[in-house]
């Protein structure tokens, strides 16, 4: 890579790196990902019918990576619909379930922000992006209700 030289390895030879360094060599042809490390429509719908099972309240974990291979994903299948027409049920439906994910995950951390409780495990389950999510909206659910009921709503 420029002036970098990886390795040394040998071809065939599996190896792990960090997310977006492998996602760069696969674009440039040097590497493969292996398939456990890619997420595909099918695990996009487990992980739909995980988030979905009726009376769980709670936040299952996903992968750290989860949203980057979430993006990655979309990405890719728009890119073959291009190509194939074909792919555009295939992208409707890992956009449908995405939408569905994100918007039953937005919902729990909204209510777990508002609740005004914060112990580290109830967040542990969250991925990077949805901790800095569950951040900003207690700061906000906090201040709002100091402004609505005083300085001494902490009692």
């Amino acid at each position: 890579m420029g002036d970098r030289v990886l390795g040394p390895y040998r071809q065939g030879q599996e190896v792990e790196l960090p997310f977006w360094i492998s996602t760069h060599l696969v674009g440039m042809g040097y590497a493969k990902l292996k398939d456990e490390d890619q997420l595909t429509t099918k695990s996009l719908s487990t992980t739909h019918y995980r988030e979905t099972l009726p009376g769980l309240r709670d936040l299952p974990k996903l992968p750290k990576s989860f949203y980057f291979k979430l993006r990655r994903l979309l990405k890719d299948l728009k890119a073959q619909e291009a190509k194939d027409r074909v792919m555009g049920r295939e992208l409707d439906k890992a956009l449908g379930l995405a939408r569905d994910i994100v918007g039953i995950r937005i919902r729990k951390i909204a209510n777990l922000a508002a609740s005004g409780e914060h112990p580290p495990e109830l967040t542990s389950n969250l991925t990077a992006e949805e901790v800095a999510l569950f951040e900003r909206v207690r700061k906000q659910v906090d201040s709002w209700r100091k402004e609505i009921l005083g300085r001494d709503s902490d009692r």
